[in-house]
């Protein structure tokens, strides 16, 4: 991803630099017309300080064009916003315990388990309800709590 952005600033910069190649590329996207002129403003003393370098400046008084793109380009490669705060509850019903576990890991939320059976064996349970009802929105990291039901130990005898 860097090398393709260090490739269009130099092309940005080839195409601000050289006259000809400005005058072609504003012919092509449509902000000048062959014949036709906008005329480069005329030049204005800068604020003591406030000068931009001449690589900068560039050919024209371009600076404005350059630090647009660059400002773009910043954005560009800047880092995504974060995850969204709310998320949709996943459907946990009908999938083992473990299953179930994993799903709502994904969905950033957490998990409390209601076990339905006294003595289960120790097996891995079925969830049979949720809360809240899936579908809805809540709050990353709220808590889903689950039924959960285990076949029962058969009574020692």
């Amino acid at each position: 991803m860097a090398g393709r952005a260090a490739r269009l600033l130099n092309d940005a910069w080839r195409a601000l630099g050289d006259p000809a190649a400005r005058e072609r590329y504003d012919v092509l996207i449509g902000v000048k017309q062959p014949g036709s002129g906008l005329e480069a403003p005329p030049p204005q003393p800068s604020e003591s300080g406030w000068d931009l370098p001449a690589p900068v400046r560039g050919a024209g008084g371009d600076a404005a064009v350059v630090l647009g793109g660059l400002a773009a380009l910043a954005e560009w490669l800047g880092p995504s916003p974060g995850p969204s705060r709310h998320v949709v509850v996943p459907d946990v019903r009908a999938l083992f315990f473990s299953r179930c576990l994993e799903v709502a890991a994904r969905a950033g939320l957490q998990v409390s388990a209601v076990r339905l059976t006294e003595h289960p064996l120790p097996v891995d349970g079925l969830v049979i309800d949720q809360s809240p009802q899936p579908g809805g929105k809540v709050r990353r990291s709220a808590t889903l709590t689950v039924h959960v039901w285990h076949p029962a130990r058969p009574p020692s005898g």
